[in-house]
């Protein structure tokens, strides 16, 4: 959890996680509580809370290395050190673009995406934003 909170660029204010017992136990209930970090879970029986970051994940995942099953602690470590640097260019420099409308033409379903942007300039609106408010 530490090694994990020390990636972002800013301090972890709160996680939410689905209802597996990886997530849900007294060792991460303890970090949380000595970080001062909200701990928050998926609604139960909600299965679809989770399926937008999965796929996406999954898709950064099989696109880079592939559906093939690897083994072997070679593979692992190589594996490992693919995910540093791949973790660092997906979460910082790839640009997506999000979903700000969506309405309903008769059969058809529009949706309005905003320009391409990477998660480090989203972050830097939002912090310019946050700077000049009058909070």
């Amino acid at each position: 959890m530490q090694h994990g909170c020390l990636l972002f660029p800013f301090s972890i204010l709160g996680i939410d996680t689905d209802n597996g017992g990886e997530f849900i136990n007294d060792a991460v209930a303890s970090y949380c509580a000595r970080e001062q970090i909200t701990v928050t879970r998926g609604r139960p029986y909600e299965k679809r809370d989770q399926c937008f970051v999965e796929q996406k994940n999954g898709a950064i995942v099989r696109q880079v290395v592939g559906y093939g099953a690897l083994s072997g602690t070679h593979a692992c470590r190589q594996l490992a050190e693919l995910y540093r640097a791949l973790h660092v260019y997906v979460n910082r420099f790839q640009p997506s673009m999000e979903l700000v409308a969506k309405h309903r033409e008769g059969r058809t379903v529009r949706r309005v995406y905003d320009a391409a942007r990477t998660p480090l300039q989203r972050l830097y609106s939002l912090a310019f934003l946050m700077r000049n408010s009058k909070n």
